[in-house]
């Protein structure tokens, strides 16, 4: 058997908790899936997951495999892609995923710091969202991600960053008003359905019997120009006070009386992600260090 593939294949069915549903993934029929698996057991002498659970849960030889075959894989990933650098010229790339409003707001910075200690890599970023990032690190697709710390990133390793609050962008012709009577008042602006930062805006509207929002734009970025053009009110991390070129909107912070909901809330821990029991290559801890002394 190909080892890298039984390896993958695994690690799919683990994913999914299910052979069908892995199937559908691969491509490729459930009964032809199942036989594959129950080859490889039988050459293992072991099984690798606990039938009797639905969803399959990986049996403690099952855990064992996929954590040495994710350490395999992500190495074999970072080699194809270091092997591809060599080949169009650049001996060391370096892949790097965040939101596209970091990359908007802080990659000038970032980048600066790391070619003053690494000027030899080549550098990629990848926009993506937060369970996008997840996903391509997971699959080896990415070396590091900047993002947010939650359920979904508690198998990567992590370097923590600094931690941010989640701010109102508020148009400026309320200004002198107090933001609970602005609230009642204003028009709402949400980032594309499905960011973290939408779905808090959702929770607190909802909450407080709010009304929706009017405007549904894809990017924080996009929801910040509208603000400032008086249109209405939307969320934003606080770092983006920071890096602020807007003149007609003002920051504030979300009453406490209105993130009832215990589940609310807007203050969030930013890290600097890999994959676990991967060893960071020199670029990477470089990578980290620039990460550091940018957000200092």
């Amino acid at each position: 058997m190909n080892t890298l593939k039984s390896f993958e294949t695994v690690i799919e069915i683990a994913k999914y908790g299910s052979v069908s549903k892995a199937a559908k993934v691969l491509k490729i029929s459930q009964s032809t899936l199942s036989k594959y698996l129950a080859r490889l057991e039988s050459e293992l002498g072991l099984e690798l997951f606990d039938r009797k659970r639905i969803p399959l849960r990986l049996t403690e030889a099952g855990q064992k495999y996929i954590d040495a075959g994710r350490k395999i894989s992500d190495s074999y990933k970072k080699l194809s892609r270091e092997l591809e650098g060599i080949k169009n010229g650049n001996s060391d790339t370096l892949t790097i995923g965040l939101s596209p409003t970091r990359a908007h707001f802080v990659l000038p910075l970032l980048v600066e710091y790391f070619y003053k200690i690494n000027d030899g890599t080549r550098l990629v970023f990848k926009e993506r969202t937060a369970a996008q990032l997840n996903a391509e690190l997971y699959a080896g697709e990415l070396d590091l991600i900047i993002s947010i710390k939650y359920d979904g990133t508690r198998n990567f390793g992590a370097v923590e960053l600094f931690s941010e609050d989640i701010l109102l962008a508020i148009p400026k012709k309320y200004e002198g008003m107090k933001v609970e009577e602005i609230l009642k008042v204003c028009n709402y602006i949400s980032p594309e359905k499905g960011l973290n930062i939408s779905n808090m805006l959702t929770d607190i509207l909802r909450e407080n019997d709010l009304p929706e929002p009017i405007i549904e734009v894809q990017s924080i970025e996009s929801a910040l120009s509208l603000a400032n053009t008086g249109l209405g009110v939307s969320l934003v991390p606080s770092y983006v006070k920071h890096y602020n070129s807007y003149e007609n909107v003002f920051f504030a912070e979300i009453p406490q009386n209105l993130k009832r909901g215990r589940h609310i809330n807007t203050r969030r821990d930013i890290c600097v992600f890999y994959n676990q029991g991967s060893e960071l290559a020199t670029a990477e801890k470089d990578f980290i260090k620039a990460c550091i002394k940018a957000h200092q």
